[in-house]
């Protein structure tokens, strides 16, 4: 049992509680806005219509079918950011940049400990993550 709210003016269309703004709704002039419960609905209008009683949504498939569309796209999308990120996060200079000391933390280094102490603390890290 599917769900649908339509919302025509910004384009949103939510089917089974995930909403998404398309720009493939298409509908009316007068239409304002669609709300279908999975059993019965009504397409609400923005000039003093009455609403009108639907009980399918099977009339608005390209809009849902648009909405799983994108869904899907968005979910290719987040996978590749997070194979992309822990591919990252795996290289030695993600790890190494991570754990250097800000540049404010190496600069007061330098001033009180000189250039020997801030290179033997950098050096740390370059050992412990190096350049594959």
């Amino acid at each position: 049992m599917t769900t649908l709210t339509i919302i025509k003016d910004d384009k949103f269309v939510a089917v089974d509680g995930e909403g998404l703004f398309l720009d493939a709704v298409v509908l009316a002039a007068n239409v304002h806005a669609i709300q279908f419960d999975g059993t019965n609905g009504h397409i609400e209008y923005n000039d003093g219509t009455p609403n009108k009683a639907i009980t399918s949504i099977s009339d608005y498939s390209t809009i849902t079918d648009d909405h799983a569309s994108k869904k899907a796209a968005n979910a290719t999308a987040a996978s590749d950011a997070a194979t992309a990120q822990a591919t990252l996060e795996a290289t030695y200079g993600w790890k190494r940049a991570n754990e250097y000391p800000s540049i404010a933390d190496q600069l007061d280094d330098i001033y009180h400990n000189g250039i020997d102490a801030w290179k033997a603390t950098i050096k740390t890290t370059k050992d412990k993550y190096p350049k594959e």
